[in-house]
């Protein structure tokens, strides 16, 4: 952690470490670059993406160009006596900039992205097509929402201001609900897109309840 700290480039180190500790699955290298800012110049870039995850390499490692902890402990440390380096401003906010890349990398979607040519085609005879349009956007389009959830759990009022009219999760639900849906069916998760909306609805009454005015308690 100190030989990271002392780095130049210790932001985006500290970043990586960040997204591995609360992601909900370990993240691929076309997946980093959607959810990291500062990774977008090495998006297509497999060997400077490599190299960059190698750099933290007492913490993480590769298989099969995914990026996992090289140990439990390696991440129970991050989570303890490293929190305040790779969370200075909150966990929470580390949810929040997660949730915000994924919205904005999810606008990309549209009707038909494996260019199927019809309707009802069964995802049983998909072939993922090389290169994979959706291969960037997996991640997102299955936990957005669950990193919304978390990042709720000290903003409310914020949270508030996404989701009513005109805010960005409505315009995204709006806007490309059914692209979304669409995406999740191809990669076999339309049961997950479910349970989301789920989870959106709960905290949606949560939020609404928090906002409005208790009228017993007002004498």
């Amino acid at each position: 952690m100190q030989q990271i700290n002392n780095s130049d480039d210790a932001s985006l180190y500290k970043q990586i470490l960040a997204l591995a500790a609360i992601a909900y699955q370990p993240p691929t290298l076309d997946e980093i670059p959607t959810l990291i800012k500062q990774l977008e110049d090495v998006a297509n870039d497999p060997k400077s993406k490599r190299e960059i995850i190698s750099l933290c390499g007492s913490f993480l490692t590769l298989r099969n160009d995914t990026v996992y902890f090289v140990h439990q402990s390696a991440k129970d440390f991050l989570s303890t006596k490293a929190l305040h380096d790779i969370f200075p401003s909150g966990i929470e906010v580390a949810h929040y900039a997660v949730l915000s890349r994924s919205l904005q990398a999810l606008s990309a979607l549209h009707r038909d992205m494996y260019n199927l040519g019809e309707l009802g085609y069964p995802a049983e005879q998909i072939t993922q097509p090389n290169p994979d349009p959706l291969a960037a956007l997996h991640y997102s389009c299955i936990y957005w929402i669950d990193h919304l959830c978390d990042w709720n759990l000290s903003a409310s009022t914020d949270t508030l201001a996404h989701l009513q009219d005109g805010g960005a999760i409505h315009e995204f639900l709006k806007k490309k609900y059914l692209y979304w849906l669409e995406d999740l069916s191809l990669y076999k998760s339309i049961s997950k897109g479910v349970v989301s909306m789920g989870k959106l609805k709960v905290l949606i009454q949560v939020i609404i309840k928090l906002a409005t005015p208790d009228t017993n308690n007002i004498s």
